[in-house]
């Protein structure tokens, strides 16, 4: 029973890492100035990146286990993907508005 509840919680909880990192690039895109917009893209594909790479490394484990460890191989790289997102969001949110001021 134990198990089934961290299960969902990973799965969960990754869905609303990705989400959270897309709300987040919206609005920090649409609080940007003109010509600094796009940037935003540039954090989610870092993001990304990071979560496909964390999946890559997982890929042995994934392949050989269960639907727990695919997700928790998951739910790691989205955690990695989402920190990736805002640190990146944070640079270009400074980064714009130091060329402003």
């Amino acid at each position: 029973m134990m198990l089934r509840s961290m299960l969902e919680f990973e799965m969960g909880a990754s869905l609303f890492l990705v989400g959270t990192a897309l709300v987040l690039a919206g609005v920090v895109g649409v609080l940007q100035p003109d010509g600094h917009r796009w940037s935003v893209l540039l954090a989610l594909l870092a993001g990304a990146g990071v979560g496909l790479a964390g999946l890559g490394i997982g890929l042995p484990s994934i392949s050989h286990g269960s639907d727990e460890t695919f997700w928790r191989v998951f739910f790691a790289a989205s955690v990695a993907g989402f920190a990736t997102v805002a640190g990146v969001l944070v640079l270009t949110w400074q980064r714009a508005h130091r060329a402003t001021d």
